[in-house]
């Protein structure tokens, strides 16, 4: 029996990234996330497939999308140059995305192959090679896909690619696992510790969360832990909410720095293109200043790991805290 290669929707490769780890790397965004954060700057990560966008701003009118569309879910509105979908009726076989002349209507996601993204990766080997740099996992969230994870881990470490992934640990430990030996670090996302809130804010509970965090810690304690926290006004910038996420940090013997990303609102036009609404339409970025008055008071816990905000270091063990640091 021939086999099948393995596929995964991936929702773009950024190459050449100063992010998301050291180094210029070629960062895999997957589509697909458990989680239903309700801050999510990239909502077209969210399901695992291919996915419909409209951009109203685009849009000529020429209704050429409302022929092609097979269910009839497509209709031009009255007095405006745009289209109306009726979601009960689309069954999101993406014809009108291929018709479309001003690029109004587009696919968010594209099934590839482990090869199809090797090869893309293989393009960058010569910057990872003068910059430290490699590949990272990012998402949505690559646990969704763990065996086409875990074949893409194994294909670059074969090539003596640096590896890191963000990684939300919301799904079975087993998943987890089978990353975690094919990495060289990996970040780890803590939204809020207190099991309640985080259900209402992301639609799961974390005890499992947290339980994993702890496990691969145990399980794997020279593979550096980075974790992240995404600070959110009124959600998780209070200073209980900061400092118990610090604690669990400094319980965690591999974690390797705490870095705290505040709230933007890059993802704010990609909800209108998905024809969905997000509670945190109206509110405004929080400013590095801001950010750094949440967690200022950390250099009296005296953390044993470095404390970043949106990648610029405050912290470092015995110095204080400064907004000049680097």
């Amino acid at each position: 029996m021939k086999k099948t290669a393995r596929e995964a929707v991936i929702l773009r490769v950024e190459r050449l990234s100063p992010n998301d780890g050291p180094g210029l790397r070629t960062v895999i965004f997957f589509k697909g996330c458990p989680l239903r954060c309700a801050w999510c700057s990239t909502p077209e990560s969210q399901n695992a497939y291919r996915e419909l966008y409209y951009k109203k701003n685009r849009c000529l009118g020429c209704g050429r999308c409302v022929s092609a569309c097979p269910s009839k879910a497509l209709s031009p509105a009255s007095g405006a140059k745009k289209i109306m979908r009726d979601q009960s009726l689309c069954d999101e076989c993406l014809v009108c995305a291929g018709v479309c002349p001003a690029g109004a209507l587009g696919v968010y996601g594209e099934k590839m192959t482990v090869s199809d993204v090797m090869a893309l990766i293989r393009r960058d080997e010569i910057f990872y090679f003068h910059s430290s740099g490699g590949v990272t996992l990012s998402g949505g969230d690559a646990l969704c896909y763990p065996d086409f994870a875990r074949e893409l881990l194994m294909s670059c470490k074969e090539s003596g690619i640096h590896t890191m992934a963000e990684l939300s640990v919301s799904r079975d430990y087993w998943r987890a696992s089978m990353l975690i030996p094919f990495l060289d670090a990996y970040y780890v996302d803590i939204k809020l510790m207190n099991p309640e809130n985080h259900l209402k804010w992301t639609g799961a509970d974390n005890r499992d969360i947290l339980a994993n965090i702890r496990s691969v810690s145990r399980e794997w304690p020279k593979r550096g832990l980075h974790a992240r926290v995404p600070l959110i006004p009124g959600v998780n910038d209070s200073k209980s909410s900061v400092s118990e996420t610090a604690l669990f940090c400094k319980d965690l013997t591999n974690c390797r720095e705490l870095e705290f990303l505040p709230y933007h609102r890059l993802g704010i036009s990609t909800y209108r293109y998905l024809g969905r609404e997000t509670p945190f339409a109206e509110t405004p970025a929080m400013t590095f200043e801001e950010a750094l008055g949440k967690v200022e008071f950390l250099a009296e816990m005296k953390p044993p790991f470095p404390v970043k905000i949106a990648g610029q270091t405050v912290w470092t063990p015995n110095q204080p805290i400064c907004g000049d640091a680097v």
